[in-house]
């Protein structure tokens, strides 16, 4: 870890060059890997019923920021805590309410592995904890953490105020001797780690040192003070070194092909294009080619059709004026009889059909899906041996009946898919969307030549929403995901 002296120099030069930038480099393309709990004797808990037999279940979950990780630490380890978090205005015990959260806690406490986003290591917004080794060790899990970044916005570390009120500056204080700055992803596993790898990606769209530190213009501003009104979520400065990464842990667990489970942990780009996103998934994949056994690939894709970045009153004019659309909306100003009907038109029919909807058609100028090319790359991709990511959705086989596109893995909407992601305070189903994704690889060889064979396929793809609105604490901004796996060709599924 850097020392915090080491940090503050980092906030004036973030390329110091010599040991201090070679101690960053390691530290951002090193996990930290902990057996502990299998040395300890806890054993995976071979989960089984009689629809799929045998299974693995595998969960996803952003925990944001790590700023609730005391209570979701204390709600996975404990039913009576998790119980006592319960809205009894929305869930009163004993109604059917209740009892879905219980059931819903339960599926993600139960997981074998967890594929856990934002975590923090020695940052004061999440108590200084190590969150990843806090929740292994309540769970009684190994688990692999890789960094991602340096949190050194200056705010942080107490180098500038937070405000300047009637008494003067305001100045947060850090605990500097606790202070780490490491912001990371993890993965749990109840079986045992082999292996673990990450480093820093190659494509990195978004410099969140520079980027953060040139501050906001009006249009910026603006589009801040309307998102805090309307959604009370405010946008603060994050000033950090590093970017995101890829992160790969093998799993020793018996009864799969090779007696190996490959977890690959994504937290794709926020502040970037969608095409951007899809130039960090490829580069992903370049990394798996040659993974023989079966893959889990999940986490938090940010699947948004905006670009979240902060904007600027030129970069809107340049990429207002480099698009296509807004060729064609000129276009049909021009040469139509009811051109503005029209016009507005298109673009509200566009609107409802990607509305949450990240697999909508993407027709390309008229009714275009940015976000449908990274879902194109996964299910187009095909490993060294052949196997492929498995995009089935069958109503015996998804969480609730619905046959669609990937719903086996993943929980779909009538409209769209289920939302994941939700501000601070949403309207009705705007402030909402799909940004979690779990994808599945199953190996040839654990499976016959046709579509018809479902053994280490994902069954029972859930959004766990209620874990987040049904609770009078927020645990997160994103809900947990679960899929279950079944080792065996289930026995109970016709």
């Amino acid at each position: 870890m850097l020392s915090f002296a080491e940090l503050q120099q980092l906030v004036k030069e973030p390329r110091p060059g010599g040991a201090l930038e070679a101690k960053v480099h390691q530290l951002l393309n090193s996990p930290i890997i902990s057996n502990e709990a299998y040395y300890q004797g806890k054993r995976p808990l071979r989960l089984r019923n009689e629809h799929q037999g045998e299974f693995l279940r595998v969960a996803t979950w952003n925990v944001e920021k790590s700023l609730r990780m005391k209570e979701v630490t204390s709600a996975l380890a404990s039913e009576s805590f998790f119980e006592s978090l319960v809205n009894e205005k929305m869930a009163p015990k004993g109604s059917a309410a209740h009892t879905e959260l219980l059931r819903e806690r339960a599926r993600l406490a139960s997981a074998d592995v967890i594929i856990l986003q934002e975590m923090d290591i020695g940052i004061s917004r999440s108590g200084y904890r190590d969150a990843a080794r806090e929740l292994a060790k309540a769970l009684g899990m190994n688990y692999a953490f890789a960094p991602q970044q340096l949190e050194i916005d200056p705010v942080m570390l107490g180098l500038e105020p937070i405000a300047h009120g009637r008494g003067g500056e305001v100045r947060h204080q850090p605990d500097e001797a606790r202070y780490k700055g490491l912001f990371g992803l993890a993965i749990l596993s109840r079986y045992p780690i082999i292996n673990a790898h990450s480093f820093q990606l190659k494509v990195q769209p978004y410099d969140w040192y520079a980027g953060e530190k040139a501050g906001t213009d009006v249009v910026e501003g603006m589009r801040r003070l309307a998102t805090e009104i309307v959604f009370e979520n405010q946008i603060v400065r994050e000033m950090k070194i590093g970017g995101r990464v890829f992160f790969r842990v093998d799993l020793d667990v018996p009864g799969v092909p090779g007696n190996t489970l490959s977890v690959i942990n994504n937290h794709l780009e926020i502040k970037a294009r969608p095409r951007d996103r899809e130039a960090q998934m490829a580069e992903i994949l370049s990394y798996m080619r040659d993974i023989p056994n079966a893959v889990v690939m999940a986490g938090d894709h940010n699947s948004a059709h905006e670009d979240l970045s902060p904007t600027s009153i030129t970069r809107v004019f340049s990429r207002t004026t480099s698009s296509s659309q807004t060729w064609l909306g000129v276009s049909m100003n021009l040469l139509m009889a009811a051109p503005v009907a029209v016009n507005s038109g298109r673009v509200l029919l566009n609107t409802a059909k990607n509305f949450h909807s990240p697999l909508a058609p993407h027709i390309p100028v008229l009714l275009p899906n940015k976000t449908r090319g990274l879902f194109n790359l996964i299910e187009e991709y095909r490993f060294a041996d052949g196997g492929k990511f498995d995009f089935r959705g069958d109503k015996e086989r998804s969480i609730n009946g619905i046959s669609a596109k990937l719903a086996n893995a993943n929980e779909k909407a009538i409209k769209g898919q289920t939302p994941t992601f939700s501000v601070q305070r949403p309207i009705g189903p705007i402030g909402r969307s799909r940004l979690d994704w779990i994808f599945v690889k199953v190996p040839p060889s654990a499976q016959g030549a046709d579509d018809f064979d479902y053994r280490l396929a994902p069954h029972f793809g859930e959004t766990l929403s209620g874990m987040i609105e049904g609770l009078t604490v927020r645990l997160s901004d994103h809900s947990p995901c679960v899929v279950d796996i079944p080792m065996q060709e289930p026995p109970g599924i016709e």
